[in-house]
């Protein structure tokens, strides 16, 4: 074998090494996303739990006062059309007032709509945050699919609006909007990465505004909020592995730098400009998927 063949042999090996590697670090980036996700959904397994608790509790409520009231009409409303058959239909209204032992049916009867309409409007409560939950914690597809970043702005913040409920007013100013292509879950888990930063940006109460728009090929998101900005000299770092501002055991310093490596395996780029002491604006740009247009 001539040396020229030892040396392609040699390259051939090389390239399958580097092959296997990039297929390892390919393996290892999904799990350190689905492991970043994870842990952001324990974070806020508590929030999530007292959001649902809300509704919950006056579905629960509604439904046993409902009971009550049935349990107290349906004997009336049985006994009412029972005796009205009779030749004795002439005495109903006083065999109703024994029936109802001084209740006051008029009332019964108003408030079973209202009771039932808290009771669906809980219900609808309860699929949304539900659902939003479980959009945002699938493992997706490696090979994508279309989406719509809207949702995943709305179901993002279902599932964290306990989180910031209590930090901010949210604004979302939600554009019309081309689909896209890729992994919805990837990109609430940025979203939501975003969001979290934006809160805990603000030493009291503020503000986040969320805007998204279409701008030539791309799908804009503008997170923005009015805590108290980023140091200059820590913008080039923001998205590097492991850098956090944040005390010891408060952040791993993975969630900017996973969310770059997100976006930019999407085709996009996230900026962010911030002005100390007065808040930050993150924008991310994700390219539009080819085959739709806004006249389609």
């Amino acid at each position: 074998m001539s040396e020229m063949d030892k040396s392609a042999m040699a390259l051939r090996e090389k390239e399958q090494e580097m092959e296997l590697l990039r297929e390892q670090m390919k393996n290892l980036q999904a799990q350190l996303i689905q492991s970043e996700k994870m842990a952001g959904l324990g974070t806020l397994a508590a929030g999530v739990a007292h959001e649902l608790n809300n509704p919950i509790g006056f579905v629960k409520n509604n439904l046993i006062s409902l009971h009550e009231y049935l349990a107290v009409l349906l004997p009336v409303l049985s006994e009412s059309l029972a005796f009205a058959e009779t030749d004795q239909g002439g005495g109903l209204r006083r065999r109703i007032g024994d029936i109802s032992a001084g209740e006051d049916l008029a009332f019964l009867i108003e408030d079973i709509e209202p009771l039932l309409k808290d009771a669906v409007e809980g219900g609808v409560r309860l699929e949304q945050i539900v659902d939003g939950l479980k959009r945002f914690a699938r493992h997706d597809d490696t090979d994508g699919e279309l989406f719509d970043l809207n949702q995943c702005v709305q179901d993002t913040l279902k599932v964290a609006w306990n989180e910031l409920k209590y930090k901010a007013k949210v604004h979302h100013e939600a554009g019309r909007l081309l689909p896209l292509h890729g992994r919805p879950g990837e990109i609430s888990q940025v979203i939501l990465n975003l969001l979290l930063n934006a809160a805990q940006a603000i030493p009291e109460f503020g503000e986040i505004n969320i805007d998204t728009l279409c701008q030539d090929d791309e799908v804009v998101l503008r997170i923005t909020d009015n805590g108290e900005g980023i140091p200059e000299e820590n913008l080039d770092k923001l998205f590097r592995p492991f850098f956090t501002t944040k005390a010891k055991g408060k952040g791993s310093g993975l969630g900017l730098s996973i969310s770059h490596g997100i976006i930019k395996d999407h085709g996009g780029r996230i900026d962010v400009e911030s002005d100390f002491g007065k808040g930050s604006t993150f924008t991310l740009y994700l390219p539009v998927y080819k085959e739709q247009s806004l006249e389609s």
